[in-house]
């Protein structure tokens, strides 16, 4: 099973998402419009103009690639705004996620809570999440908010998102509860705790 998820590509896992657009919309493959999408924020782009821009800019190399054949021209503007405000972003995040757990080969995940600085409002907490950070990657591979300050909730709901079968996990000390520790185990991760 380990090796079934290596040989997944990206485009494969980005086919699993649920395409929010009706059926006489669809002129482009979604997989197809979210792979330009995350490349272009590879390539630095953080706003979607901004990616729409790299991709109209990048098109030549970018049309020529196999997993795109079907994408004609690079779509206008509009086509990837009205997309991206109805897509299941919770798909999305699962999707790349697998695929970048499947391609990185992380050996070992971190859980750790923070609080978000500047995030404290007037009457209001701070925001605090919890993450799972992929250490070979060095990025977070899923990250959940802690509502009323349960923790150990916020922990099970963000272990439920990430595959930990033959991972080391880690776990922040504030963490370390049984019912944490179970579902790791469940998972066939082995912990350590930090």
């Amino acid at each position: 099973m380990r090796e079934e998820r290596k040989a997944q590509s990206l485009m494969d896992c980005l086919d699993k998402v649920k395409d929010p657009r009706g059926r006489r919309g669809r002129r482009y493959r979604l997989s197809a419009l979210l792979a330009i999408l995350i490349l272009a924020a590879l390539n630095g782009q953080t706003s979607l103009r901004g990616m729409w821009i790299w991709a109209r800019e990048h098109s030549q190399i970018l049309l020529q690639s196999p997993a795109l054949w079907d994408v004609i021209r690079i779509p206008a503007l509009d086509t990837f705004w009205r997309l991206l405000r109805s897509l299941d972003v919770e798909s999305l995040l699962k999707a790349v996620n697998e695929w970048l757990v499947a391609w990185s080969g992380v050996e070992r995940i971190s859980l750790d809570e923070k609080v978000l600085r500047g995030s404290k409002r007037e009457g209001e907490a701070a925001l605090m999440v919890l993450s799972a950070l992929g250490q070979r990657v060095g990025m977070v591979l899923e990250q959940v908010e802690v509502k009323g300050g349960d923790k150990t909730e916020a922990a099970l709901a963000l272990l439920e998102r990430v595959p930990l079968e033959g991972k080391m996990v880690t776990i922040d000390a504030g963490l370390m509860q049984r019912p944490v520790i179970e579902a790791v185990v469940e998972k066939g991760g082995p912990t350590w705790g930090c």
